[in-house]
């Protein structure tokens, strides 16, 4: 047995976990915060996900956790009418019945310093990564040393243990200089034309972001939305890790689709 867990309100989590990542961070169009709020009550435990679904409010249920801390916000623009038999709407009524809050960190921590695209830059051991301050959250890095295009996609297929990718190829030269931003960042690839950069990490490619890519001599690896940001929840993990506080990760995070 361990040393006794300490009692907490909900808010002084959030207030601990603000502390990296505040609110003023995040872009104009987010929600992130809280989405369900019971912030006077006692923390009993906290499950961390990457997406919100039914399935997590009765996971968290089911642990005795009654904050759900998750990267994606349940909903981005307000809802107009509240029909509790479909999606977000039946999320926010059984975490409303059983008192479960819910807070999002969402583009407050991919834009924070420590955040997710610089988490990723340390994951694939890029070096000398940086943030572009006029285009946040995207970094840009280098490899320790040169590969080529197909070495490098194999690389980042492994070490973010993603199944299957689509990749843009527009060149054959080797692959040095890097700029990587983590989930729906295609349309970047735009303003990322005067970076130089040999290759862009992204997810939820577009068609058109893929022909403006391989006809302006840039790679693309679409490294998916989902397996860019799942590694929001080991951060979050890091950064709570030490309140004393029961924390689990979240067993019904998976990727929305399937392949044939």
């Amino acid at each position: 047995m361990g040393p006794p867990k300490s009692l907490m309100f909900i808010i002084e989590v959030i207030e601990a976990l603000e502390s990296y990542f505040p609110l003023s961070f995040q872009e104009s169009w987010d929600n992130s915060g809280f989405q369900v709020l019971f912030k006077h009550d006692i923390l009993s435990g906290i499950l961390l996900s990457l997406d919100i679904r039914k399935e997590t409010v009765e996971e968290a249920k089911e642990n005795n956790c009654n904050l759900i801390i998750s990267h994606h916000p349940l909903f981005l623009q307000a809802l107009k009418n509240f029909d509790y038999n479909f999606y977000p709407e039946n999320v926010l009524y059984n975490a409303t019945k059983d008192r479960i809050s819910i807070y999002a960190a969402h583009t407050n921590l991919d834009i924070a310093p420590l955040g997710l695209n610089n988490y990723l830059c340390k994951k694939l051991q890029l070096k000398n990564s940086f943030m572009l301050e006029n285009l946040k959250p995207v970094f840009i890095s280098e490899i320790e040393k040169e590969q080529t295009f197909s070495e490098f996609i194999d690389y980042v297929k492994k070490t973010l243990g993603i199944p299957i990718l689509k990749y843009v190829s527009s060149h054959n030269k080797p692959i040095k200089k890097v700029a990587i931003c983590s989930g729906s960042c295609a349309d970047y690839i735009y303003k990322l034309k005067s970076y130089d950069i040999d290759v862009f990490i992204t997810g939820d490619v577009k068609h058109h972001s893929a022909i403006f890519a391989q006809e302006n001599g840039i790679n693309m690896i679409d490294a998916t939305h989902f397996y860019t940001e799942i590694w929001s929840v080991d951060i979050l993990f890091e950064c709570l890790k030490n309140l004393n506080v029961k924390i689990l990760k979240s067993t019904n995070d998976r990727i929305p689709w399937d392949y044939i």
